[in-house]
């Protein structure tokens, strides 16, 4: 910046020396208004260029350094916690197997000896060959993780009516082993048909039954935002923590187009039919809430864009002595109105505020690609078109948001090479329709609350 510096008062002192030097050759009649008004443009240039110069570039650059600081030592801690808590779960699993071991099976009840036959025909009929970590890359889960998960499902889904037909019996785990490889290889029906023997139909009753299982036995892993004023309070924390937002954020909304092979409703670039999905995130890229569209749905009204809702119902947060509405930070080019509750960043920024709060709500987009990404490295599902109806596409992808919660809870392994073959940018969604356009008044009111919010991330940067 000292250099920057330098050139512009090298620059001016040419400038200058010019105008001197032309005074010479120029009578003073004729060129005394000309030389006073260049001298003046010249200062004013001049104190644009340092203003320009020590406030946003200095400004800029230390911020930067002590976010980069703060994102390294954040990574750092994470990754120390993930490997104690991976620690502790393979020692507790292996305590368990010993224990198991032990205890033998001659006390077992017949109900437990269906449930050791069925788990003895996962083991054995499906993917015997696979050691511990082929049985990781290909089903995206772990093996002991799988087998619990068996576990906590089989109850549900026998209670929903078993798979198997009169002509071909499918054991519980098999439904189970089906569902999942199908969640992360991304194949197509028929081929997962072929690898497990199963008829296409009844490959999609399994789908169906495991996922309504998740949902009747895992469903609290999607858990609405915003579900009480303690949680809401630790995720308003921890999104201030994470980028210097004041208090008040209770979530990020994503939008994405997800291609399906159905008939009807809009379609990408590429020509393929799509289905809209909106999603609500946490301080954690947990994902809190699902909004599905297809066709007519698909021109659904956006989240939190009508009032009364559920930001509106809670109890404003005091910041700097105002009172300020929960709210959420939509994407932008969207179409989302501006409300004091769904807020947006700066369209055209100006001032050095403006570009602080836009500078947030990029970080705080990062994090919501990071979670689609992250989402769809598991699951690889998603990379391909779903060649089922919307019906079934849309009970898949709940469970299987459902699933990436709990398994993002529990530290579960997820390998970098996952995320290879995706690219979330392909699935940017298309803007809805203007919407709520008429409440003057609201958008008038975002727009304060905005400015306000924008000023206080400046003044508490430093």
């Amino acid at each position: 910046m000292e250099k920057e510096l330098e050139l512009i008062n090298s620059n001016l002192n040419n400038a200058l020396a010019k105008l001197v030097e032309s005074k010479r050759n120029q009578t003073k009649d004729e060129d005394s208004q000309k030389r006073n008004e260049r001298i003046a443009r010249l200062l004013w240039l001049h104190i644009q260029h340092v203003q320009l110069t020590v406030i946003t570039h200095r400004r800029r650059s230390q911020q930067r350094s002590r976010r980069r600081y703060r994102l390294l030592r954040s990574f750092f801690m994470q990754q120390m916690v993930e490997m104690q808590s991976n620690y502790m779960q393979m020692y507790a699993m292996l305590r368990l197997k010993r224990a198991s071991l032990e205890d033998g099976e001659s006390e077992e009840s017949d109900a437990n000896e269906e449930s050791a036959d069925d788990q003895q025909t996962v083991s054995e009929d499906i993917f015997p060959e696979l050691s511990d970590e082929e049985f990781l890359n290909k089903l995206h889960i772990t093996r002991s993780t799988f087998e619990a998960l068996c576990r906590q499902l089989t109850p549900a889904m026998r209670q929903g009516g078993q798979c198997g037909g009169s002509s071909l019996e499918i054991s519980l785990d098999k439904c189970v082993a089906l569902a999942v490889y199908y969640l992360a290889s991304g194949e197509r029906l028929s081929i997962i048909s072929n690898l497990f023997s199963v008829p296409r139909v009844k490959t999609i009753k399994c789908l169906k039954l495991f996922c309504n299982a998740v949902m009747t036995t895992l469903g609290k892993g999607l858990r609405k935002l915003p579900q009480s004023e303690p949680d809401c309070s630790n995720v308003m924390a921890g999104f201030q923590k994470e980028s210097n937002m004041p208090a008040a954020l209770v979530g990020i909304l994503g939008v994405c187009s997800i291609p399906i092979r159905a008939n009807g409703g809009p379609v990408n670039k590429a020509g393929q039919s799509v289905m809209r999905m909106e999603f609500l995130l946490d301080d954690r890229m947990l994902f809190r809430e699902l909004r599905l569209g297809h066709g007519s749905k698909a021109s659904m009204m956006p989240m939190f864009a009508k009032a009364p809702n559920r930001l509106t119902d809670l109890p404003q947060i005091p910041i700097n002595g105002r009172l300020i509405s929960p709210f959420v930070l939509v994407p932008p080019q969207q179409n989302y109105p501006l409300r004091r509750w769904v807020l947006q960043r700066y369209a055209d920024p100006i001032s050095p505020h403006e570009h602080d709060f836009n500078e947030v709500a990029e970080r705080l987009k990062e994090l919501s690609d990071c979670a689609l990404h992250r989402l769809m490295s598991r699951w690889h599902f998603f990379i391909q078109p779903l060649d089922i109806r919307f019906q079934t596409a849309s009970c898949i992808i709940t469970a299987a948001a459902v699933l990436h919660n709990l398994l993002e809870q529990v530290s579960e392994p997820h390998m970098l090479e996952w995320g290879n073959a995706v690219d979330v940018s392909k699935f940017k969604a298309d803007p809805l329709p203007d919407c709520c356009d008429d409440a003057e008044e609201e958008t008038e009111r975002g727009l304060r609350v905005r400015d306000f919010l924008a000023r206080t991330i400046s003044s508490t940067e430093i």
